[in-house]
This record gives structure tokens, sequence and C-alpha cells, in this order.
């Protein structure tokens, strides 16, 4: 059952934002707003533990967000950012996600894709030939890899240190986050587990790939509005442990994503408006 709701799919985001006056008027409309209809389920989310199965929740309206003050507001948003973690011994008898020498180590590791010229008529490095970039460190490599040390051995903690340091700067409200969490197929066992707590193989693989790269002032604490995209799911496979994503949501201060899709409504008070963020995975 757990793999039924999954189809291809590519990750995205909707908002709404809402002005004061068109919410104001629309309180004399006999229709029901889609603001009214998010508000009506807000006051029953604060109190609910963790869904009985992964798609209990779909489609609802989280607590809302309210973001004080009148300063320059910021969000951040991020996606297709989660490495591999080749320290983790899946269970099951699953392979080690490893693509090349030193991959078994902690911390985000990459999966060498091949690289084509721009129209994509011309292949420029197989895949082979990337494993060979990575596994001598650039010493047996066509420059058509265009490989870097420093550059394609480290892209996600790169990323995640331009976002700290742009964090500490501009100290985001929240951040949007439009999946592909985890590479190469998502949290690497099968779904079905209980979701009222976290195996220990998403727990590995949430401290190794999330919790021990993306932290410091700007970003501990703040919200990650979040959806799955199609590596969460499998890859090219729909049943890996996608639902432990979901039962995160519980286990974690910042993570949020309590069903595939939902919705999350944040209130800008004193600036006057407001946004309902649409999460789905489309």
């Amino acid at each position: 059952l757990c793999a039924m709701a999954a189809q291809t799919r590519i990750a995205g985001i909707l908002l709404m934002p809402w002005l004061a006056t068109s919410v104001e008027s629309s309180a004399s409309n006999s229709t029901p707003s889609l603001r009214g209809l998010l508000n009506a389920s807000f006051a029953q989310v604060s109190s609910m533990g963790p869904p009985a199965k992964a798609l209990d929740y779909k489609g609802i309206a989280w607590s809302p967000i309210s973001v004080e003050g009148t300063r320059e507001m910021h969000v951040f948003a991020i996606g297709d950012w989660g490495g591999m973690d080749g320290s983790l011994i899946p269970p099951g008898g699953r392979h080690r996600i490893i693509a090349y020498e030193g991959g078994h180590t902690p911390g985000p590791h990459v999966f060498p894709r091949t690289r084509w010229n721009k129209p994509h008529s011309e292949l420029l490095c197989s895949h082979d030939e990337f494993v060979d970039c990575f596994n001598t460190n650039g010493q047996t490599c066509p420059s058509g890899c265009g490989f870097v040390v420093g550059v394609d051995t480290q892209p996600q903690l790169l990323v995640a240190d331009a976002l700290k340091a742009r964090a500490a700067e501009k100290r985001p409200d929240y951040i949007l986050n439009v999946g592909d969490n985890f590479y190469w197929g998502g949290i690497e066992e099968d779904c079905g587990a209980a979701m009222h707590s976290i195996t220990a193989t998403a727990r590995h693989q949430f401290d190794q790939i999330f919790e021990g790269v993306y932290s410091g002032p700007g970003l501990d604490g703040k919200p990650w509005l979040s959806v799955l995209g199609n590596h969460d799911w499998g890859g090219r496979v729909f049943n890996n442990g996608w639902d432990q994503q979901i039962a995160y949501t519980w286990s974690s201060s910042r993570w949020r994503l309590p069903a595939p899709y939902w919705s999350q409504h944040v209130d800008y008070p004193s600036l006057g408006f407001s946004i309902d963020f649409l999460m789905t995975d489309s």
C-alpha cells in the first residue's frame, strides 16, 4: 500500500499570496474561500501525532507560521540537494550506495553522471570515465569530463557553505525545499515502517545528509517546508522509504513534510499580507 500513490512526477511548490484587502472582501462572499478552508483545520493540526499510515494526512493544512516585523523578509529555496550516504550499511542485503573509491566515508557523496554538450548531441564524459576521475583524483580523466578536485568531489557541501553564509547575513524565516532530498533512491529501505518512530536507516541518512550539513546562524531552528522528489520515492522505483521522510516531521524541530501533498499558511501581519504555499509533488 505504501507504493500505490507513486507515479512519474516532478517536485514543485505552488504559492498563492493573499492581500489583506482580498481576504477581507471575500469574507462577505457566500462561497468558501481557500483561506477559510485552510483555517478550518489549523486548530486540529497542533495536537496531531504522526499518522497511522503515510497517506493519512494528504491534503492537510499545517499550523500557520506568523512572521512579525516590517523588515525586508527573506525566504530561501533549495532542491535536488541530497547526496549519497556511502557510510550507511543498508538493511535487507541492499548494496551500499558507493560510486567510487572513498565513497564509503561519512558525509554526502556524489553520483558521477554522464556529461554531454549543450545540445545533448555529443557525449563528453561517460559514467565510467567520470568514476575514473574520482578514483584517480583527476589524474586519469578525459578533458570532456571537466572534473575539478574540490568542486566535483563536494558539491553539496559547497552549496551548503554558500547557503549558510547567506543565511547568517539575511536570516531567512523558513526554507522551501522542493525535493530530491536523498540520492540515489531516497531512504535506502523498503517503505512500510511504523510512522511513530524513525528507523536506524532513516536516522543515519538524515544525520549524514541533512542535519550534519545544514546548520548554523540563520538556519538553526528554521522550518524546512518540504516535498518529495522522484529520487525520494526510489529513483526508478517507488517503494523505497519515502514514508520515513514523512515520519521525520514528528522527530525534528524543523523538517516539515506531513504528507505527499499539503499546504502551509504564512502570515506577515505587520506588512498586511499572507501566503499560502501548496506543496505538491506533481
